[in-house]
């Protein structure tokens, strides 16, 4: 048996894919800090434009992602899309335009991707934005969702990550 003086084994030494070897009982554990605290479905979404009008549709399986959920605090939820109170009657009654801050140390959605989270349905208000800068703990990403389908009022069914898929942030 010979020693390799850069390693830490011996030359013949099966190490697996790991340190301590595939089968070494060693489970990996998540970082106890804010960014791993929450999980929301990812659903990536691509643009159709059809005779009515541009939606879009699922493009790829929804995924799981760990993050943490802030609320907007720049803004106040109003009743309507463009930010002026809207006092227009409906069936349901008025429908708060919710804001959510989502913060994941990775991101595979883009400006198409639906979030669901507790059950309600979030689109991406403006385009995910990369914070690379600071330590390797503090490099995040930052995505505002906008509600467009309450759990108690909508019909819009939450999709089920496949089992065993990636969870992204992990």
């Amino acid at each position: 048996m010979s020693f390799d003086m850069d390693s830490l084994y011996p030359d013949d030494a099966d190490t697996g894919d790991s340190l301590y070897g595939d089968d070494a009982g060693i489970t990996p554990v998540l970082p106890d800090t804010i960014l791993y605290r929450d999980r929301v479905i990812v659903q990536p979404m691509k643009p159709v434009t059809g005779v009515h009008g541009t939606t879009v549709i699922p493009d790829g399986e929804p995924s799981w992602c760990l993050c943490d959920i802030e609320g907007r605090t720049q803004k106040n939820s109003t009743f309507s899309k463009n930010w002026k109170q809207d006092m227009t009657s409906s069936p349901r009654g008025q429908l708060e335009t919710t804001l959510l801050r989502i913060i994941a140390k990775e991101w595979h959605g883009d400006y198409y991707s639906r979030v669901w989270y507790e059950g309600d349905c979030y689109e991406c208000d403006g385009s995910p934005v990369e914070m690379p800068h600071g330590t390797d703990m503090s490099r995040h990403w930052e995505i505002v969702v906008r509600m467009v389908a309450n759990h108690l009022f909508s019909d819009l069914e939450e999709p089920k990550p496949v089992e065993g898929s990636r969870v992204w942030g992990t």
